[in-house]
């Protein structure tokens, strides 16, 4: 007889009760999920907003990231938010950068806000109204206070009051008094907390992020839920760049592609970066890192040092001494994953095999970076370098991975689908594992001794196995006639049967059950106790894990500029405090990508000069140089590169505000508070907006926007109404741009209304520069289409046509269509009228009209006598002279 215990080989065919293995095992699944696969919670960004005594206030929260931003209550009275005010632009830029998924609004915001936050819900959030009281400015800052920041041991016995409670601080216990303080101390120090409206706004944020993670855990009261938040940030307007959708998507900053499958085009994270800046930037490799790039994208920063320790940076990895240790870098940032997410799995009891992986794996990621860190040249003054030697502690790391490597066995977890414990950590466990192993061999013996007191043909039809939870058991094998066991001992009470064996209790197993208990039973509880305290150990690293995972970011971000800077063979930009804009050799970052070889530009521009620099703290202007243009006006034929050359400089000026370095030999370019374009008319079915009022639009957002600082590409503007009102509002609106009343920002325009210089109308503007792009004309050749050559190049001065119809040919427009397009437009050169020449007649119709005439004329001269006495002879006679009056030559 063979009576042994194998639990897997009976699995299928027996009746189990095993809730708390199931349990493990539903915890485990996680492990072969990807690092997005992340709850719903987890994915939101919240947004709050409100407006009340003539101030603005907003705070948001990025989930994922755990950080809830703040942005200060901007008053009417100040210059910006008064000019933003009209039409709640600002509202809508930040609507667009931040990305939200909620936005919450008090009961009693003002109607025009609402409308206009409800007509863009198709941009993928959705508004919730939330009751005003929620938005109290004394209980946001209580409800700040009793946060759990990352910072912030949990054990602290916090108690926080307000003014309004009367309660004495003296009464309070001396740790609660402590930590009370010294959290409002800290809170003080990231944040205004007198900015009442952007205050009140983060408190509605938290209330509804914590009701949200009730309602997903379940929970009765939204105050018990473990909301965590990592860091409280300021968000300054005045320390980033103004970039609205318009720019955005004029200068293909990013290009979404829809999913090849069109059952996947309504999914969420189904889609992928096509051509664009941010699709050939980006080649980050941590989720952080991505989303902290998309970041910088969004809101390029204006502050110098910023920008210039972006720069240090790059410079530094790109040199050809760092190669190998930026591509080391690279290769340990594959390992590090979304540490904020697992540390909140973590925090609240939810970690799986793959999220205690993940953190092993960035903490020895965090450690190779470190050591690489450690031996890059010449890294002096370079703060992502400091900042990674003084941070990451390599002490602390080695006990994150010595503790979890020492604890968890990933090998025997992957195996057993659940997280094993390693030998030799626990003495207890140790034991009941040995014990557990043993019981194959004591089932064994319990068989044979239950099958001496049966008949001999039934022993090898008994065995003892071992059900977690159920404890040990008597199987017996069917009859296959009957159907009933085959035997039944004495005192055994039936427990249930499957389709070939039936289960009972006897005197020997229960006895086993009294002795030994549910062994696997015991043996995973102990495993969760020691898991438990693993998990309060590693939390404890919460700070330096999220400051790390903060830094691998930024590093992962710069990186990718250096790799896209060896990659195309860009150069460093010079950021200045001169408000102007010199390029040597510039080119187009995406177009060249797209064209065989590509003609280099330069640029030089000068914008006015104000006292008021929009508060931007910078170095002293070097003024070395002659001042250049306020304005270039270009002209030339269509096709030329006009548009490329437009969209290039503000690219060019864009990247250097994120950090990037640029398609340029040399550039140098001085801060830019806003890059405003009338390039792009985005049309829609869903606004009762012509093309032509859309235009007219954006200039005037671009208009109430602009300052001395401002960028403003405009492309064409005054097409798409009669040509000699779009000629005069182009002309209105250079006349204003470079008025000496308006601040006279940095303007690039382009035009085809030739009109405008006829009589010097726009040759007296102070600051405006012509400038045309270069074709060669052969008025010889026979065929349209190869009279015109392109040769891309800028040069000083004006074009005398746009070559309309050259390029109509090259695109395939029939030749009697051109031909007869170049015939009027000399006519029109000519100053002739065109109604007159146009009813002029061919050779062919004057022909035909004398004809008609000679015939007219002997029809008249003929005389039709009736002659009633004979039908017949009338209709010959008739006939006769119709005849004559028509055929005759």
């Amino acid at each position: 007889m063979n009576s042994s215990f194998i639990m897997e080989d009976h699995e299928n065919s027996t009746v189990r009760d095993d809730s708390l293995l199931e349990t493990i095992e539903e915890n485990d699944e996680g492990a072969s999920t990807t690092e997005d696969d992340i709850s719903s919670v987890a994915n939101n960004v919240i947004l709050a907003i409100n407006y009340k005594a003539s101030c603005l206030g907003l705070a948001h929260f990025n989930c994922s990231e755990g950080t809830l931003y703040v942005v200060e209550d901007m008053s009417a009275n100040a210059a910006l938010v008064e000019k933003y005010h009209t039409n709640w632009s600002i509202i809508e830029t930040l609507i667009f950068q931040i990305k939200p998924t909620i936005v919450l609004l008090p009961a009693r915001i003002e109607e025009s806000i609402e409308e206009i936050l409800k007509a863009k819900t198709d941009e993928g959030f959705r508004v919730e109204i939330r009751p005003s009281n929620e938005f109290s400015h004394t209980a946001a800052i209580n409800r700040i206070l009793s946060l759990k920041l990352g910072h912030v041991q949990d054990d602290l016995a916090m108690q926080f009051v307000t003014p309004d409670d009367n309660v004495d601080d003296m009464a309070l216990p001396a740790c609660a008094r402590l930590a009370s303080k010294s959290a409002f101390l800290d809170l003080s120090s990231r944040i205004n907390l007198e900015k009442e409206i952007s205050i009140g706004c983060a408190g509605a944020v938290i209330s509804f992020s914590q009701k949200l993670m009730a309602l997903e855990d379940g929970l009765v009261n939204h105050n018990d839920a473990p909301l965590r938040i990592n860091e409280i940030e300021t968000f300054k307007m005045n320390e980033i760049m103004f970039v609205n959708s318009d720019t955005i998507c004029s200068l293909q900053i990013f290009e979404d592609e829809s999913h090849p499958n069109f059952h996947m085009h309504g999914s969420a994270n189904r889609h992928k970066e096509g051509l664009s800046l941010f699709g050939i930037l980006n080649s980050t490799v941590t989720p952080f890192g991505h989303q902290l790039l998309k970041s910088w994208f969004l809101r390029p920063s204006l502050s110098l040092p910023v920008i210039t320790e972006r720069h240090n940076a790059v410079a530094l990895f790109v040199r050809q001494d760092n190669l190998h240790i930026t591509h080391a870098l690279k290769s340990s940032l594959k390992k590090i994953k979304n540490i904020p997410r697992l540390l909140t799995n973590l925090n609240m009891g939810k970690a799986t095999l793959s999220d205690w992986k993940a953190i092993l794996d960035f903490a020895f990621g965090c450690l190779r970076i470190r050591a690489a860190m450690s031996e890059i040249v010449d890294a002096q003054n370079i703060k992502v370098v400091y900042e990674i030697l003084n941070t990451f502690d390599q002490v602390a790391l080695k006990e994150v991975c010595e503790l979890i490597s020492s604890v968890i066995d990933f090998d025997m977890s992957r195996i057993d689908n659940r997280i094993v414990v390693k030998p030799t950590v626990d003495q207890e466990l140790d034991e009941l594992k040995r014990k557990f192993d043993g019981i194959e061999d004591l089932l064994s013996a319990v068989a044979r001794r239950i099958a001496i007191d049966l008949p001999q043909i039934y022993s090898d039809r008994i065995n003892a196995i071992y059900f977690p939870q159920l404890g040990y058991l008597i199987l017996v094998a069917l009859d296959e006639a009957t159907g009933d066991p085959c035997c039944i001992g004495e005192d055994w009470d039936y427990q249930f049967r499957s389709d070939t064996y039936a289960y009972f209790k006897s005197p020997e197993v229960r006895e086993l059950d009294h002795t030994f208990g549910d062994m696997y039973g015991m043996i995973c509880d102990r495993e969760i106790e020691i898991v438990h305290a693993l998990q309060v150990d590693i939390l404890k690293y919460s700070e330096l894990l999220i400051a790390c995972c903060k830094w691998t970011a930024e590093l992962d971000c710069l990186l990718s500029f250096a790799e896209a800077a060896q990659l195309y063979h860009y150069s460093r930009p010079i950021m200045t405090a001169d408000n102007s804009i010199k390029i040597n050799k510039g080119r187009h970052p995406l177009y060249e990508l797209s064209v065989p070889s590509f003609v280099e530009n330069d640029t030089y521009l000068h914008g006015g000069n104000t006292e008021d620099d929009n508060d931007i703290i910078m170095e002293e202007s070097e003024g070395d140089e002659e001042r250049g243009p306020s304005a270039l006006l270009l002209t030339g034929a269509n096709y030329s590169g006009k548009s490329v050359y437009l969209k290039q400089v503000a690219l060019i000026t864009y990247m250097s505000h994120i950090g990037s370095f640029v398609p340029a030999e040399f550039a140098k370019i001085g801060i830019t508070d806003k890059i405003l374009t009338r390039v792009m008319t985005r049309e829609t079915v869903s606004k009762e907006q012509s093309a032509f009022m859309v235009d007219l639009q954006q200039v005037c957002l671009a208009l109430q926007l602009c300052t001395n600082r401002s960028l403003f590409i405009i492309d064409e503007f005054g097409k798409g109404t009669e040509s000699t009102d779009g000629a005069g509002l182009f002309g209105g609106l250079l006349e204003y741009l470079l008025s000496p009343e308006f601040q006279r920002p940095k303007v690039l325009a382009s035009t085809h209304y030739h009109e405008l210089f006829e009589n010097d109308t726009l040759h007296d503007l102070q600051g405006l520069k012509f400038m045309h792009m270069q074709v060669l004309i052969d008025d010889d050749v026979p065929e349209i289409e190869d009279k015109i050559t392109y040769l891309y190049r800028l040069l000083p001065g004006r074009s005398t046509s746009s070559f309309g119809i050259c390029c109509a040919a090259l695109n395939g427009v029939p030749e009697h269509i051109t031909a007869r397009a170049e015939e009027l437009s000399k006519i029109l050169a000519k100053g002739e009228d065109l109604v007159t020449v146009c009813s002029k007649m061919t050779d062919e119709e004057v022909k035909s009209l004398e004809h008609a005439e000679l015939v007219a004329r002997r029809f008249l001269k003929e005389e039709f006598v009736v002659d009633f006495s004979s039908s017949s002879q009338k209709k010959l006679t008739a006939r006769a002279k119709l005849k004559r009056i028509l055929y005759r030559n």
